[in-house]
């Protein structure tokens, strides 16, 4: 079937975002059947009908140090989905979890800037407070779509047309994986260093040791070391092989009594899974000197005026408290005190927390609520 209207272009980049593209696919497809959808993503998005411009599922990285190596393939992933959207022009724009690309891709694909802009996963998760990100998106975005009800809540304080909708990887955790009561979960301790190779170098040599440390009082916990792709898979399999190892991660979490976690989305969906845990990240040394020179200060000056979240897991963020105790860049050994501190408390007290963190997200199909979104912009 050849479109008979302009495409719709989403914008995603890494593996996450090409596996949020994916679930949003669907939706726009029915929503719009006479419209193609083009985008940048990767195989996820490809296997789901979305034809791409260019691959941008291994554009990924942790502040300016990791950025640095990466400009290159950004610069030419920019240039080819300027000069790829030109016959025809899009109709509308869905930027997924996107949002510092849009200017360089705006200035190098012009015909791109005047578009309706939809945005389903704003930037700020971590803000509590009004600040300048949000007055900045909701003039850029026609629309910005959310799960959380803090963010909505300043969107809309700042002007934006907000639409609350749930994150499309908890969902998937939902259809995928169904959490164990906690006194039938298996003796697992999962391990979940991230998907970046420098994830991999730097977090997981600390986590394996972490628990090591933890086996010591509970020596029936085995560590699953969870898999993003092929490529950690083998990565860890080559450094760690005695480790045994797991791609699917929400079905392990869902089994597991408790989880060293990378900072990121996967606490979130530990949360959603009732699965206990700590929150750690390791970088490089210079990202560690990067964090330092560039990013305490105005981070802690954020805090002080009430506009920064003082913790970092969006578990804690939401529940306004440390239900997964932090580590950045700190040795196992206070990793493996803090897990400890976990698997002692109250499995009743804590699965209830969880499940409040659960229940404050929102859960309306985010496909729906984007294609509906898309529509608004197109009709206007």
């Amino acid at each position: 079937m050849s479109a008979t209207q302009p495409p719709i272009l989403i914008l995603t980049q890494g593996f996450a975002g090409d596996r949020l593209g994916a679930r949003l696919a669907p939706a726009l497809q029915e929503r719009f059947p006479d419209r193609e959808l083009i985008g940048l993503g990767g195989d996820r998005m490809e296997a789901a009908g979305v034809r791409l411009l260019a691959r941008a599922d291994a554009i990924s990285a942790m502040g300016y140090s990791g950025l640095i190596p990466k400009l290159p393939t950004i610069l030419r992933t920019v240039l080819q989905t300027a000069s790829r959207s030109r016959h025809p022009v899009p109709g509308c724009v869905v930027a997924v979890d996107v949002w510092q690309p849009l200017r360089g891709l705006h200035r190098f694909g012009p015909h791109l800037k005047d578009l309706p802009h939809v945005c389903y996963l704003p930037p700020g998760p971590n803000f509590i407070g009004q600040s300048r990100v949000h007055t900045a998106a909701s003039k850029a975005f026609a629309a910005l779509i959310t799960p959380f009800a803090h963010q909505a809540r300043l969107y809309e304080a700042a002007g934006g047309r907000v639409r609350m909708a749930a994150h499309a990887g908890l969902q998937a955790v939902r259809d995928e994986a169904v959490p164990l009561r906690f006194d039938r979960r298996e003796p697992i301790l999962a391990l979940l260093p991230g998907s970046r190779e420098l994830e991999i170098w730097n977090s997981l040599p600390v986590q394996v040791v972490a628990a090591e440390r933890v086996r010591k009082r509970y020596p029936e916990l085995t560590p699953v070391v969870c898999c993003a792709s092929e490529r950690v898979e083998a990565e860890v399999r080559c450094r760690f092989p005695t480790l045994r190892t797991e791609r699917n991660a929400r079905q392990t979490m869902a089994r597991a009594r408790a989880a060293i976690i990378c900072s990121g989305t996967a606490s979130l969906e530990a949360a959603v899974l009732g699965c206990p845990g700590v929150v750690t990240y390791h970088g490089s040394r210079l990202q560690q000197w990067e964090w330092h020179r560039f990013h305490v200060k105005p981070l802690a000056r954020l805090r002080e005026l009430g506009i920064a979240s003082p913790y970092v897991a969006l578990p804690n963020i939401l529940a306004g408290q440390e239900l997964y105790p932090e580590f950045l860049d700190l040795p196992a050994e206070q990793i493996s005190e803090g897990l400890l501190r976990v698997l002692a408390q109250d499995p009743a007290a804590l699965s209830h927390s969880l499940q409040q963190v659960t229940d404050s997200l929102a859960w309306e199909d985010a496909g729906t609520v984007v294609a509906e979104e898309v529509e608004r912009c197109l009709t206007r």
